[in-house]
């Protein structure tokens, strides 16, 4: 920007000075002056009557795009090469560089004087500033005005101080926006921008984890700043998740700069270290709730990481394993060698019940929304149901026989689809106890957990597909039900080849999140089949199961030595 300070009267000559006045602010090596919303066309004045005119010397230094360093005062745009002056919108008349001096009449009274600068002579070429102010002129008096000029905006830069702080901390990263003019020079203060650069953030899914300071940056002079919550911004893009924040102008192409935050783990230990975590599930209070074996009993974690430990479970050595949060509002968990599934309240009260059969070992379970929660009974080779309140219980047997029956879920119409570990297959039960129907997976793909994917997906029949593990071939694999009894499945291997993966579930991001039991890595799968795993700091992990917590954060069991609980933060 540049103000253009002091007309003053001199002997009946009035010298307004372009330059060299103590307010102007302008680089000279690549900057223009600062911008603003001065129109371009200024409103003419109703003259008073005419009492005579005044010369007017305008004096002009124009800076040097050869010079390397621009002392203060600063000038107008290094680029310039002729300045337009026009009073009370009459015919323009213009100084071109070098020449210094240009003297035009003004009348006596109220005047608006209109600058422009240009990067070619005579007027021509781009404008890179203007300015318009309005002064009464005195007949003999000292006379001053002063104009700031405001740089026209052509284009626009953004960029981020900080564009992947660990996510999980708190950040504040500054917002470096700027405006340009034609020449590319970058306008600077102290005037405004001839338009306003409106800053937003791009987050697909609304996570709320990111705010700016201001929406709108008027000039050079304004910052803006990028609150970080450190809360898992959960945006999903097929390589991870990702936000802009973007910079708009009236008639400029729209700018963005990405933010995405590094992906970091976090471990927590618990009370008693020989415990070992197993599976985990999100809580209606908020917390991620977990089996321990040994150590039979359930555990809670809150989202800082503050582990509290319930009573031991009635049964003593019953192995709990599979836990998940019910639509009662309690947590149940399996009893593998007590052949039991069980209830527990947020307040950590126990209720058992006793499968049809001794020898179940039920291992998994899911809540379907009929009122009943729906296990696999591993030994038993059945799948079973227990009421969540009605106390009714059911099992029906898997046709093929010792299938160890591991992981169970319910697909979007309500059927439950369920692993057969052993034999390498995949069942499906209609709704209550209709006929068992199996499909055949790879040999030696061991399936594993099984689940229904994010809501945000609708690849399969346009909702959700069903996502599994498959331990045996380091693979993750996509299901579409609607093609039973011949379903599509799709596999994607993940990027180690040796990873066994294991638990599985649907993240807020719109990818499958899976624990990967033979390393210490967490793996994502996209709702393409871009696969992307995560390296944990910490060894030994034992990675079993794994759940999502309100929040979006992804929360895994360590049943590795000391047992532990994780914390994936993105």
């Amino acid at each position: 920007m540049g103000v253009l300070p002091a007309i003053r009267h001199r002997s009946s000559h009035l010298v307004l000075r372009l330059a060299g006045g103590a307010m102007i602010a302008l680089l000279a090596a690549g900057c223009s002056g600062g911008g603003g919303s001065s129109p371009a066309t200024p409103a003419i004045p109703q003259q008073q009557p005419n009492k005579g005119t005044a010369s007017v010397t305008f004096t002009m230094k124009w800076n040097s795009t050869t010079q390397a360093v621009q002392r203060s005062p600063r000038y107008v745009p290094a680029t310039a090469r002729s300045v337009s002056v026009s009073v009370n919108g009459g015919t323009p008349q213009f100084l071109n560089a070098p020449a210094s001096t240009i003297v035009i009449d003004a009348p006596v009274g109220t005047d608006t004087f209109a600058f422009a600068t240009f990067d070619d002579q005579n007027g021509q070429g781009n404008v890179l500033s203007r300015a318009s102010v309005t002064k009464a002129i005195v007949l003999g008096s000292a006379n001053t005005v002063t104009a700031v000029l405001y740089g026209v905006v052509t284009s626009l830069t953004i960029a981020l101080s900080n564009p992947a702080p660990n996510a999980g901390v708190p950040a504040t990263v500054n917002v470096n926006a700027s405006a340009k003019d034609a020449d590319g020079n970058t306008i600077v203060g102290p005037g405004d921008y001839s338009t306003p650069i409106l800053l937003s953030i791009q987050d697909d899914t609304n996570s709320g984890t990111l705010s700016l300071s201001t929406t709108t940056l008027p000039n050079a002079s304004t910052t803006a700043t990028l609150t970080y919550t450190g809360a898992t911004l959960n945006s999903g893009l097929p390589d991870g998740p990702v936000a802009f924040v973007v910079a708009r102008a009236t008639g400029m192409t729209t700018q963005a700069a990405s933010f995405t935050p590094t992906p970091t783990f976090y471990q927590f230990s618990i009370p008693v270290a020989a415990n070992r975590p197993q599976w985990i599930a999100a809580g209606s209070d908020g917390n991620m709730w977990f089996t321990e074996n040994p150590g039979n009993t359930v555990a809670k974690i809150t989202p800082a990481g503050v582990v509290t430990e319930c009573p031991a479970i009635p049964t003593v050595a019953s192995d709990p394993r599979g836990i998940v949060g019910a639509s009662d509002g309690n947590l149940w968990f399996t009893e593998f060698a007590g052949s039991k599934i069980t209830r527990v309240t947020t307040s950590c009260a126990y209720t058992e019940f006793t499968t049809l059969f001794a020898t179940d070992g039920p291992q998994l379970l899911t809540d379907r929304g009929d009122g009943n929660v729906w296990y696999t009974g591993n030994t038993g080779n059945h799948v079973g149901f227990q009421g969540l309140t009605s106390g009714v219980a059911g099992e029906t047997t898997i046709p093929t026989a010792n299938s160890k029956p591991y992981g169970i879920a319910p697909s979007p119409d309500l059927n439950l689809y369920f692993t057969e570990n052993a034999v390498d297959k995949l069942g499906r039960i209609p709704m209550l106890f209709g006929a068992i129907t199996e499909v055949a997976l790879p040999t030696g793909s061991a399936p594993s957990q099984i689940v229904r994917g994010p809501s945000t997906e609708t690849t399969c029949g346009g909702g959700p597909c069903m996502w599994f593990t498959e331990f045996g071939t380091s693979k993750v694999a996509r299901l579409n039900p609607a093609g039973w009894p011949a379903p599509t499945i799709d596999q994607f291997p993940t990027v180690t080849a040796t990873s066994n993966p294991l638990g599985i579930v649907a993240g807020k991001d719109g990818a499958v999140w899976v624990t990967e039991n033979g390393l210490d890595k967490i793996g994502r799968v996209s709702s393409f089949g871009t696969v992307s795993e995560y390296t944990s700091p910490v060894t030994g992990l034992g990675l079993n199961g794994i759940g999502v917590a309100p929040d979006g954060s992804i929360w895994f069991a360590e049943s590795g030595t000391p047992g532990r609980v994780g914390k994936l933060v993105y």
